[in-house]
């Protein structure tokens, strides 16, 4: 019988571990078990190894674990039964309407020089992860500023907005958070085998969501921070992250299941979206260096984060549990009717004109 070296055995190995289909997840300890009677340093018996392949095809039936940072987007989209064409550009490419590109506030601009001029190391992830912090940190101070001059707004009119009257007692929203190096994980049933599930998991650069992120669907936006020469990897690890918030979201019963994130290099951005029929649009790439290309990112990410801000509960709700979720769905029309250029024009409109799901939001 032809032997092995200690080489080769390492090699089929690891291309053993890393097989992604999930049928062929199954055959992992039937390979493994093989491989190891040809290893001639093996010293267990043919018939422990037996048990031992039995023991792991049983354990293997019961929960197949999947890591985001090992799979791929086929895997992903097979496990979560979702849609994926990439071949389908006008239905799968993500733009932002005229109305929402925003000017980049200058102060980001010369930060991100300044982190450029710093020198950091080209092939570290650090200063990626700092260019994405400091552009965080401006949308986010950019809607904070914009809900407090409406608010105030709202408070020194004196003429009472549309339904303003006899409208329900406002309440705060409440506060959206960001979480860095957050841990995420869903068990979702496998339909190959019964009484099977997949554990999906892994570990967000951020998350962003309201309450606590141990609550159940609370939370909506991933990213993940790639260095340079691993920016492509990013793609299949940040869908993976959001198809666990989308079922995560669904499994807690939330109205608006719709999750946004973006991969980066702290250069190039890629904005990813997994709408509410599992249909997963992606954005052109973003060049921050490129002419247009930061204004592009910057809009992106506020009106990713103002998506979240609409479907965050109230904290002491007021309204009918129905009218809350009317509200919502309202919201979904109105703001992805902007984001995707080829969503359908027909869309629901709140006839009696309640919406104040501009009421008061802390950004805090």
């Amino acid at each position: 019988m032809m032997s092995l070296s200690e080489n080769e055995i390492k090699a089929m190995s690891a291309e053993i571990q890393h097989l992604s289909s999930t049928k062929e997840l199954l055959a992992r300890p039937a390979l493994q078990v093989m491989l190891d009677l040809i290893n001639p340093s093996f010293s267990i018996s043919p018939v422990e190894l037996l048990r031992e392949y039995l023991a792991r095809i049983k354990a293997a039936e019961g929960l197949v674990k999947i890591t985001a940072s090992d799979t791929t987007i086929p895997q992903i989209v097979e496990v979560f039964g979702l849609n994926f064409d990439i071949l389908s550009m006008d239905d799968a490419l993500w733009t932002l309407a005229e109305d929402s590109i925003l000017e980049e506030p200058k102060i980001l601009r010369r930060n991100l020089n300044d982190l450029r001029d710093a020198f950091y190391e080209e092939q570290s992830e650090a200063p990626c992860r700092i260019a994405i912090d400091i552009i965080l940190i401006q949308c986010r101070k950019y809607l904070r500023l914009k809900y407090k001059a409406e608010t105030a707004s709202l408070a020194t009119s004196s003429t009472p907005p549309k339904g303003a009257l006899n409208s329900p007692t406002k309440t705060p929203k409440k506060p959206i958070k960001l979480y860095p190096a957050s841990t995420i994980s869903v068990e979702i049933p496998n339909p190959s085998i019964p009484n099977s599930k997949f554990l999906v998991s892994g570990r967000a650069d951020w998350a962003l969501g309201y309450s606590s992120k141990d609550e159940d669907g609370a939370l909506l936006v991933a990213v993940e921070a790639k260095q340079r020469s691993e920016f492509g990897a990013g793609e299949s690890q940040l869908i993976a992250y959001l198809a666990i918030l989308r079922e995560n979201r669904r499994k807690a019963g939330k109205t608006n299941i719709i999750t946004q994130g973006f991969y980066s290099d702290g250069t190039r951005f890629e904005f990813v979206c997994i709408k509410d029929d599992g249909k997963i649009v992606q954005s052109p790439t973003w060049d921050t260096r490129a002419a247009g290309g930061l204004r592009m990112v910057f809009s992106f990410i506020v009106a990713m984060l103002e998506t979240a801000l609409k479907s965050t509960p109230t904290s002491s709700p007021t309204k009918p549990g129905v009218l809350q979720d009317k509200e919502i769905h309202n919201f979904d029309d109105e703001m992805w009717s902007k984001v995707y250029t080829s969503m359908e024009e027909s869309l629901a409109v709140d006839d009696n004109g309640d919406n104040h799901m501009y009421d008061v939001i802390d950004l805090s």
